[in-house]
């Protein structure tokens, strides 16, 4: 479980306590404390929320970033993650903290959602659905894409993605800053 250990490390590195940061995430601290032990392993959501206080992306808590990506990437070489308890899956293109943007193809699977509840982070989204449909619960509106369909908006609203279709929805999410 390499998110905890990472976890710890950046937890560790901003100064910040146990309680506290299971405080600013909204998770108890003996469910902290078995993440970054390796006990538990955290739902896509907790996941963010840590992310989301720590101010690192999402991704720096379950990839290895041996430095940045300013190479040509195929996407065969892409860096996979996958949640299969939240029916997600993305294909890291580029994520750097340093650059300006992220840019990911990620798979909704049927049922699949990015969070189970609304998230707000800094920086603006662009969606583009390549295969199957999506919606965006984007605050108090329901916003549905097709294939060749997309989608800019201000993160910083409350959103979350999820798939109520029968199929799968592949999809391109450029993110800036890449921080979420």
């Amino acid at each position: 479980m390499i998110e905890g250990k990472r976890i710890k490390e950046y937890r560790e590195k901003k100064r910040l306590s146990l309680r506290k940061l299971a405080g600013m995430s909204t998770i108890s601290p003996s469910m902290l404390s078995q993440i970054e032990s390796g006990k538990v392993d955290p739902s896509l959501s907790t996941l963010r929320k840590i992310a989301i206080s720590l101010e690192v992306p999402l991704f720096f808590l379950v990839l290895d970033h041996s430095g940045p990506t300013n190479k040509k990437v195929k996407l065969k070489d892409a860096r996979m993650v996958i949640f299969p308890n939240d029916g997600l899956e993305y294909q890291i293109i580029h994520s750097d903290q340093d650059k300006k943007m992220g840019i990911h193809i990620g798979t909704l699977k049927k049922g699949g959602s990015t969070s189970s509840d609304l998230l707000a982070h800094e920086g603006e989204e662009c969606l583009i659905v390549l295969e199957g449909e999506m919606e965006i619960v984007y605050e108090h509106e329901m916003i549905s894409l097709k294939v060749g369909e997309s989608l800019y908006f201000d993160s910083s609203i409350p959103h979350k993605l999820q798939n109520s279709c029968h199929d799968d929805c592949k999809f391109y999410l450029i993110i800036s800053p890449p921080k979420f």
